[in-house]
């Protein structure tokens, strides 16, 4: 086990900072789920933050001069690895208990799976006459809280962009979807080797893949969609004798590991050997079997 890094200047106590929950532009409170989040709407979100500057510069040991800001940031781990800060919220020098709102945006089609919004305290100014262990550099990170959000509903569970379909010259111009990837490199990362693109003129099919839609065929527009992508990747995996060999060999968050976990979600205990050859000798069965566990 790593030891974390200890920070070579003073912090502050927890009790200094008293975070709020945060919430939504209409003062919905966010938990640690979303279940209705949209893949192509930014996710804007706030949290009010109460800082008590005069026990920071106590505890640090920093003069009455010493300056702070509070900003908030996201990141997505698990699907995109992107990431972005908010605007920063200078406190300025300012004594006693200080409350500021802090912002962050997360655009839709960069997240997807988890993201993490985390809230910071940071210095700006040290300040005239900080002691030898005070924290001095601009920007030292004096207070940080993460709250990990899962961010669920179908269209969660694979990184998608929405195109024009006429302006890829691979794809035909009426296609609804299709899944860009290198068959051949499956250890590249699963967000930067495998992406589902959506044509962006078929109005139907962009609305199906919201999770409020009120389409009434959306649900089986979105099953269709995950099995026809679904079937694509079992496919290619039991076709690449890397893959069939060593299944298991590939790195976390790679292409290869998510193929492995498909097939060991879809026929568990089966051998990938075993399920190559039925691909050979009953491909109609084995999509058929991907089926029943997907849309049954």
């Amino acid at each position: 086990m790593r030891t974390p890094a200890a920070p070579t200047y003073l912090l502050p106590s927890d009790e200094v900072v008293d975070a709020g929950r945060w919430k939504d532009p209409d003062g919905v409170e966010i938990g640690d789920t979303i279940n209705h989040w949209d893949p192509f709407t930014d996710l804007r979100v706030s949290r009010a933050v109460t800082v008590d500057l005069d026990a920071v510069r106590t505890e640090c040991r920093l003069g009455p001069d010493a300056a702070f800001a509070v900003l908030a940031s996201w990141r997505c781990p698990t699907r995109t690895r992107l990431g972005a800060a908010g605007e920063r919220v200078d406190l300025g020098c300012t004594d006693g208990l200080v409350r500021a709102p802090v912002t962050v945006q997360v655009p839709g089609p960069d997240s997807g799976g988890r993201v993490d919004l985390t809230t910071r305290l940071v210095l700006l100014s040290a300040g005239a006459e900080p002691s030898p262990i005070s924290p001095r550099r601009t920007g030292a990170v004096l207070w940080t809280h993460t709250q990990r959000v899962a961010l669920e509903g179908s269209a969660a569970r694979f990184p998608m962009t929405a195109v024009d379909f006429g302006t890829i010259a691979r794809v035909p111009d009426g296609a609804a979807w299709y899944v860009d990837w290198d068959h051949e490199d499956l250890s590249a990362p699963v967000l930067g080797g495998v992406r589902l693109l959506l044509n962006s003129t078929n109005l139907r099919i962009i609305g199906a893949v919201r999770t409020a839609s009120d389409d009434p065929a959306a649900a089986l527009i979105r099953s269709l969609i995950e099995c026809d992508v679904a079937r694509q990747l079992v496919r290619a995996a039991l076709d690449n004798e890397q893959f069939v060999q060593t299944p298991e060999a590939f790195p976390d968050d790679s292409v290869g590991r998510m193929l492995s976990e498909l097939l060991a979600m879809v026929w568990p205990g089966i051998p990938v050997a075993g399920l190559r050859a039925r691909a050979l000798n009953e491909p109609a069965r084995l999509d058929a079997e991907l089926q029943e566990r997907l849309l049954g």
